[in-house]
């Protein structure tokens, strides 16, 4: 699973989030340092909020979550949780690992002094992301 988040500013200087949610299969061989995983097979997207049409936009700030597709949400809870509570021991951007998860955070130099506020509002979409009902809306 690779589930991203980006504070993205358009040209016209609107800002929103784009956030996508990527699975692998559980027959993919999940590599011992996945913090490139992104970049590199980010899986297939499955779900996604836009707020702002991707292409020509800025990423401001950026959070990148990675773990097994069968990865149990607590424990993914648990990792972003640690690294909200060590931002300020941590370089800009970071990469953290505890226990199946990998996070990437980074944000541009002008939003440093407001690290720990962009990583909730970014760690805030990416778990809507996550909790969003799979299964297809039932025709009624």
């Amino acid at each position: 699973m690779y589930v991203t988040a980006h504070l993205v500013r358009s040209k016209e200087d609107e800002e929103g989030i784009n956030a996508f949610l990527h699975l692998h299969g559980r027959e993919f061989p999940w590599p011992d340092d996945a913090s490139r995983l992104a970049d590199s097979e980010p899986g297939k997207t499955v779900r996604s909020r836009i707020d702002l049409r991707p292409g020509g936009n800025r990423v401001r700030a950026y959070l990148d979550v990675l773990a097994p597709d069968e990865t149990d949400r607590s424990e993914l809870d648990r990792a972003l949780t640690e690294l909200s509570r060590d931002l300020g021991e941590r370089k800009n951007p970071t990469v953290f690992t505890q226990g199946a998860a990998t996070i990437r955070f980074g944000v541009e130099l002008g939003l440093y002094n407001l690290r720990a506020q962009h990583l909730q509002m970014l760690v805030s979409a990416v778990l809507q992301l996550l909790d969003q009902d799979p299964r297809p809306p039932r025709n009624r």
